[in-house]
């Protein structure tokens, strides 16, 4: 099944995108579908993909040493294992379908360099929108704790 567009024009990441490069981007992902409970993504593993959230919902939690902590739900048009894209680094958090499932396309960083190789505005408006991403939540994670 070709992967939709539309839903691109709801994903953050994306944001600023033309339609063909927002086609080209949907050329490189990969549906995948996620029975509830599944794992998506476990902490402190290091990843080369991202996802889109398609359908369903997702939870994004952190292991302690004794106990599990929600973060946040995601749903439709949002991405989780974005920083992937930059580093492939150890996974800030782990993911796992909720109850009902989810449908995701998933992006390998491989692919999705080559891409921007292809195309510099795509590369451009993508790490320009993660940095915006990034600098909110830091902000916001400091303003918390004053």
């Amino acid at each position: 099944m070709p992967v939709s567009t539309e839903l691109f024009k709801r994903v953050q990441l994306f944001n600023g995108l033309t339609p063909a490069e927002m086609d080209a981007v949907a050329a490189i992902c990969t549906e995948l579908k996620v029975t509830p409970g599944d794992q998506i993504i476990q902490q402190n593993t290091t990843g080369t993909q991202m996802y889109v959230v398609a359908e369903g919902a997702v939870e994004v939690y952190i292991q302690g040493l004794e106990n599990a902590r929600s973060l946040v739900v995601l749903g439709k048009g949002q991405v989780i294992g974005e920083m992937a894209l930059i580093d492939q680094g150890y996974r800030s958090a782990s993911v796992r379908a909720t109850k009902e499932g989810a449908t995701l396309y998933l992006i390998e960083s491989g692919d999705f360099y080559k891409l921007c190789q292809e195309n510099y505005h795509i590369g451009y408006i993508a790490m320009r929108n993660m940095a915006i991403d990034v600098s909110f939540k830091l902000r916001h994670r400091n303003l918390a704790e004053l």
